[in-house]
Protein backbone atom coordinates (compact mmCIF):
# COMPACT_ATOMS: atom_id res chain seq x y z
CA UNK A 1 0.00 0.00 0.00
CA UNK A 2 2.69 2.02 0.05
CA UNK A 3 2.67 3.26 -3.50
CA UNK A 4 -0.62 5.57 -2.27
CA UNK A 5 0.13 7.89 0.71
CA UNK A 6 -2.82 7.71 2.96
CA UNK A 7 -4.57 4.81 1.72
CA UNK A 8 -3.98 2.84 4.54
CA UNK A 9 -5.48 5.20 6.65
CA UNK A 10 -8.66 5.16 4.54
CA UNK A 11 -9.24 1.58 4.31
CA UNK A 12 -8.98 1.23 7.98
CA UNK A 13 -10.98 4.16 8.87
CA UNK A 14 -13.46 2.39 6.08
CA UNK A 15 -13.48 -1.07 8.31
CA UNK A 16 -13.95 0.66 11.50
CA UNK A 17 -17.32 2.43 9.95
CA UNK A 18 -19.80 -0.21 8.36
CA UNK A 19 -21.47 1.54 5.11
CA UNK A 20 -24.95 1.13 6.72
CA UNK A 21 -24.08 3.68 10.17
CA UNK A 22 -22.37 5.88 8.06
CA UNK A 23 -25.18 7.51 6.18
CA UNK A 24 -28.32 7.35 5.05
CA UNK A 25 -28.46 9.37 1.68
CA UNK A 26 -28.26 7.41 -1.84
CA UNK A 27 -29.34 8.05 -4.75
CA UNK A 28 -29.84 6.44 -8.10
CA UNK A 29 -27.75 7.64 -10.97
CA UNK A 30 -29.12 8.99 -14.37
CA UNK A 31 -27.31 9.95 -17.69
CA UNK A 32 -26.37 13.31 -17.60
CA UNK A 33 -25.15 15.42 -20.97
CA UNK A 34 -21.87 16.75 -20.56
CA UNK A 35 -23.33 20.26 -20.25
CA UNK A 36 -24.67 19.08 -16.98
CA UNK A 37 -21.72 17.64 -15.59
CA UNK A 38 -22.06 19.12 -12.11
CA UNK A 39 -19.67 22.39 -11.50
CA UNK A 40 -21.64 24.15 -8.37
CA UNK A 41 -17.66 23.87 -6.32
CA UNK A 42 -15.86 25.09 -9.73
CA UNK A 43 -14.69 28.48 -8.70
CA UNK A 44 -14.55 31.25 -10.63
CA UNK A 45 -11.19 31.21 -12.35
CA UNK A 46 -12.17 27.77 -13.49
CA UNK A 47 -15.36 29.18 -14.81
CA UNK A 48 -13.47 31.92 -16.86
CA UNK A 49 -10.71 29.27 -17.67
CA UNK A 50 -13.68 27.18 -18.86
CA UNK A 51 -15.57 30.09 -21.41
CA UNK A 52 -11.44 30.79 -22.84
CA UNK A 53 -11.60 26.87 -23.95
CA UNK A 54 -14.49 26.70 -25.58
CA UNK A 55 -13.89 30.25 -27.52
CA UNK A 56 -10.30 29.18 -28.18
CA UNK A 57 -11.89 25.27 -29.26
CA UNK A 58 -14.60 27.88 -31.79
CA UNK A 59 -11.51 28.77 -33.81
CA UNK A 60 -9.29 25.85 -33.41
CA UNK A 61 -9.98 22.53 -32.62
CA UNK A 62 -7.94 21.28 -29.36
CA UNK A 63 -5.92 18.73 -30.85
CA UNK A 64 -2.57 18.26 -28.58
CA UNK A 65 -4.42 15.84 -25.63
CA UNK A 66 -1.44 13.35 -24.74
CA UNK A 67 -3.12 9.82 -25.17
CA UNK A 68 -2.47 7.60 -22.03
CA UNK A 69 1.19 6.17 -22.17
CA UNK A 70 1.15 2.71 -20.16
CA UNK A 71 3.73 1.41 -17.75
CA UNK A 72 3.64 -1.77 -16.12
CA UNK A 73 5.58 -3.56 -13.53
CA UNK A 74 5.21 -6.60 -11.11
CA UNK A 75 6.47 -6.74 -7.53
CA UNK A 76 7.97 -9.76 -5.93
CA UNK A 77 4.77 -10.71 -4.16
CA UNK A 78 2.79 -10.81 -7.38
CA UNK A 79 1.16 -7.31 -7.72
CA UNK A 80 0.61 -5.83 -10.92
CA UNK A 81 1.22 -2.03 -10.94
CA UNK A 82 -0.44 -0.04 -13.50
CA UNK A 83 0.64 3.54 -14.54
CA UNK A 84 -0.88 6.20 -16.97
CA UNK A 85 -0.01 9.41 -17.98
CA UNK A 86 -1.68 11.74 -20.36
CA UNK A 87 -3.43 14.98 -20.43
CA UNK A 88 -6.86 16.87 -20.84
CA UNK A 89 -7.25 20.33 -22.82
CA UNK A 90 -9.66 21.66 -19.60
CA UNK A 91 -8.89 23.40 -16.22
CA UNK A 92 -7.95 20.62 -13.30
CA UNK A 93 -11.18 21.35 -11.46
CA UNK A 94 -13.32 20.87 -14.25
CA UNK A 95 -11.50 17.43 -15.24
CA UNK A 96 -12.47 16.45 -11.63
CA UNK A 97 -15.85 17.24 -11.95
CA UNK A 98 -15.86 14.98 -14.99
CA UNK A 99 -13.84 12.00 -12.90
CA UNK A 100 -16.14 12.17 -10.21
CA UNK A 101 -19.68 12.51 -12.39
CA UNK A 102 -20.83 8.44 -11.60
CA UNK A 103 -23.24 8.40 -14.16
CA UNK A 104 -23.80 5.94 -17.36
CA UNK A 105 -22.60 8.52 -19.94
CA UNK A 106 -19.45 6.84 -21.99
CA UNK A 107 -19.06 9.23 -24.87
CA UNK A 108 -16.66 6.44 -26.96
CA UNK A 109 -19.61 4.03 -26.70
CA UNK A 110 -21.74 6.42 -28.10
CA UNK A 111 -19.53 7.46 -31.00
CA UNK A 112 -18.15 3.79 -31.36
CA UNK A 113 -21.44 2.00 -31.27
CA UNK A 114 -19.62 -1.53 -31.94
CA UNK A 115 -17.76 -0.83 -28.99
CA UNK A 116 -18.86 -2.59 -26.02
CA UNK A 117 -19.59 -0.61 -22.94
CA UNK A 118 -16.84 -0.89 -20.73
CA UNK A 119 -18.91 -0.07 -17.04
CA UNK A 120 -22.50 0.34 -16.37
CA UNK A 121 -23.27 2.01 -13.28
CA UNK A 122 -26.48 1.05 -11.97
CA UNK A 123 -26.62 3.17 -8.64
CA UNK A 124 -24.45 5.49 -6.32
CA UNK A 125 -24.16 6.19 -2.41
CA UNK A 126 -22.70 8.91 -0.20
CA UNK A 127 -21.18 7.02 2.71
CA UNK A 128 -19.27 10.56 4.03
CA UNK A 129 -19.13 13.92 2.94
CA UNK A 130 -16.48 16.65 4.20
CA UNK A 131 -17.13 19.22 1.88
CA UNK A 132 -13.70 19.76 -0.21
CA UNK A 133 -11.25 17.28 2.22
CA UNK A 134 -13.12 14.30 1.09
CA UNK A 135 -16.76 12.85 0.15
CA UNK A 136 -16.18 8.71 0.06
CA UNK A 137 -18.89 7.19 -2.71
CA UNK A 138 -20.26 3.73 -3.28
CA UNK A 139 -21.13 2.99 -6.46
CA UNK A 140 -22.56 -0.39 -8.07
CA UNK A 141 -21.13 -1.34 -11.64
CA UNK A 142 -21.54 -4.21 -13.91
CA UNK A 143 -18.40 -5.13 -16.01
CA UNK A 144 -19.51 -7.36 -19.36
CA UNK A 145 -16.80 -10.17 -19.51
CA UNK A 146 -16.48 -12.13 -22.70
CA UNK A 147 -14.38 -15.54 -22.62
CA UNK A 148 -14.17 -18.28 -25.75
CA UNK A 149 -18.15 -18.46 -26.32
CA UNK A 150 -19.31 -17.30 -22.54
CA UNK A 151 -19.68 -14.09 -21.67
CA UNK A 152 -22.13 -12.53 -19.55
CA UNK A 153 -22.05 -9.28 -16.86
CA UNK A 154 -19.99 -9.51 -13.45
CA UNK A 155 -21.65 -6.95 -10.36
CA UNK A 156 -18.99 -4.68 -8.72
CA UNK A 157 -18.99 -2.00 -5.85
CA UNK A 158 -16.78 0.71 -6.07
CA UNK A 159 -15.45 2.50 -3.13
CA UNK A 160 -14.78 6.18 -4.02
CA UNK A 161 -12.57 8.42 -1.67
CA UNK A 162 -12.73 11.93 -3.81
CA UNK A 163 -10.71 14.72 -2.25
CA UNK A 164 -11.30 17.81 -4.22
CA UNK A 165 -8.95 20.51 -2.35
CA UNK A 166 -6.04 18.20 -3.33
CA UNK A 167 -7.47 16.98 -6.75
CA UNK A 168 -7.37 13.12 -5.78
CA UNK A 169 -9.60 10.21 -6.19
CA UNK A 170 -8.51 7.16 -4.51
CA UNK A 171 -10.67 4.19 -5.42
CA UNK A 172 -10.99 0.12 -4.62
CA UNK A 173 -12.83 -2.42 -4.65
CA UNK A 174 -13.56 -4.10 -0.67
CA UNK A 175 -11.82 -7.44 -0.50
CA UNK A 176 -15.51 -8.76 0.40
CA UNK A 177 -16.50 -7.78 -3.29
CA UNK A 178 -13.48 -8.62 -5.27
CA UNK A 179 -14.34 -11.32 -7.71
CA UNK A 180 -11.11 -13.75 -8.00
CA UNK A 181 -9.15 -10.41 -7.03
CA UNK A 182 -6.74 -10.61 -4.14
CA UNK A 183 -6.10 -6.94 -4.10
CA UNK A 184 -7.63 -4.08 -6.62
CA UNK A 185 -7.02 -0.19 -5.65
CA UNK A 186 -5.46 3.02 -7.36
CA UNK A 187 -5.82 6.42 -7.63
CA UNK A 188 -6.02 9.11 -9.89
CA UNK A 189 -4.36 12.68 -9.57
CA UNK A 190 -5.03 15.36 -11.32
CA UNK A 191 -2.51 18.53 -11.78
CA UNK A 192 -2.37 21.65 -13.56
CA UNK A 193 -1.18 21.81 -16.94
CA UNK A 194 0.55 25.47 -17.77
CA UNK A 195 0.24 25.62 -21.58
CA UNK A 196 0.74 28.92 -22.34
CA UNK A 197 3.96 29.27 -19.90
CA UNK A 198 6.77 29.31 -22.70
CA UNK A 199 4.72 32.42 -24.51
CA UNK A 200 3.90 34.21 -21.59
CA UNK A 201 5.69 33.53 -18.49
CA UNK A 202 9.30 33.71 -19.63
CA UNK A 203 10.76 35.37 -16.90
CA UNK A 204 10.11 32.08 -14.66
CA UNK A 205 8.34 29.04 -14.76
CA UNK A 206 4.97 29.33 -12.77
CA UNK A 207 4.56 27.27 -9.54
CA UNK A 208 0.75 27.35 -8.94
CA UNK A 209 -2.18 28.48 -11.21
CA UNK A 210 -2.69 32.11 -9.62
CA UNK A 211 1.36 32.68 -10.27
CA UNK A 212 0.29 31.34 -13.99
CA UNK A 213 -2.37 33.69 -13.83
CA UNK A 214 -0.87 37.08 -12.99
CA UNK A 215 2.41 36.22 -15.68
CA UNK A 216 0.07 35.34 -18.53
CA UNK A 217 -1.98 38.47 -18.14
CA UNK A 218 -5.29 35.84 -17.91
CA UNK A 219 -4.69 34.65 -21.25
CA UNK A 220 -2.71 31.71 -20.87
CA UNK A 221 -5.00 28.36 -21.04
CA UNK A 222 -4.63 26.12 -18.41
CA UNK A 223 -5.29 22.30 -18.96
CA UNK A 224 -4.95 19.21 -16.75
CA UNK A 225 -2.01 16.55 -16.51
CA UNK A 226 -3.36 13.05 -15.16
CA UNK A 227 -1.65 9.95 -13.53
CA UNK A 228 -3.32 6.67 -12.66
CA UNK A 229 -1.88 4.57 -10.88
CA UNK A 230 -3.36 0.88 -10.50
CA UNK A 231 -2.33 -2.23 -8.63
CA UNK A 232 -4.56 -5.58 -8.22
CA UNK A 233 -3.21 -9.12 -7.66
CA UNK A 234 -5.43 -12.31 -8.70
CA UNK A 235 -6.31 -15.07 -6.43
CA UNK A 236 -4.97 -18.13 -6.71
CA UNK A 237 -4.76 -20.06 -9.44
CA UNK A 238 -5.60 -17.20 -11.73
CA UNK A 239 -1.56 -15.57 -10.66
CA UNK A 240 -0.76 -17.88 -12.99
CA UNK A 241 -0.37 -17.92 -16.38
CA UNK A 242 -2.21 -18.46 -19.09
CA UNK A 243 -4.57 -16.86 -16.51
CA UNK A 244 -2.63 -14.09 -15.54
CA UNK A 245 -2.02 -13.37 -19.28
CA UNK A 246 -5.66 -12.68 -19.54
CA UNK A 247 -6.45 -10.65 -17.09
CA UNK A 248 -3.33 -8.53 -17.51
CA UNK A 249 -4.21 -8.09 -21.26
CA UNK A 250 -8.01 -7.16 -20.24
CA UNK A 251 -7.30 -4.83 -17.37
CA UNK A 252 -4.67 -2.55 -19.64
CA UNK A 253 -7.33 -2.44 -22.36
CA UNK A 254 -10.35 -1.49 -20.76
CA UNK A 255 -8.60 0.77 -18.14
CA UNK A 256 -6.66 2.65 -21.12
CA UNK A 257 -10.13 2.84 -22.77
CA UNK A 258 -11.63 4.79 -19.41
CA UNK A 259 -9.20 6.96 -19.81
CA UNK A 260 -9.21 7.97 -23.41
CA UNK A 261 -13.24 8.45 -22.32
CA UNK A 262 -12.37 11.21 -20.13
CA UNK A 263 -10.75 12.48 -22.67
CA UNK A 264 -13.41 12.21 -24.62
CA UNK A 265 -15.34 14.08 -22.58
CA UNK A 266 -13.22 17.04 -22.35
CA UNK A 267 -13.63 17.08 -26.18
CA UNK A 268 -16.98 17.15 -25.43
CA UNK A 269 -17.21 19.74 -23.19
CA UNK A 270 -14.97 22.57 -25.22
CA UNK A 271 -17.15 22.20 -28.03
CA UNK A 272 -20.68 23.08 -26.03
Amino acid sequence: MGIFPGFGAWINLNNQQPPKAESKKSKNVKSKPGSEINTNEESEETKRQLKMWRAEEKEFQWLRDNPPTVKVSKSSIGETHLEMDFSIGLPPETVFDIVTSHDNRTYSYFKQMKRRKILEVKSSKVLRDNGRDEKVVVVKKSAPWKFLWWDGKMPIDLVFNENRKDLITLFRIPREDVMNMERFMGQLQIKPWYIDSDKYCTARVPKNPEEYRKCSGGKGLLGSKLKLDLVYMPMKPLDMPPFSWYIRRVTIKNTKRLMEDLQIRGAVLRSI
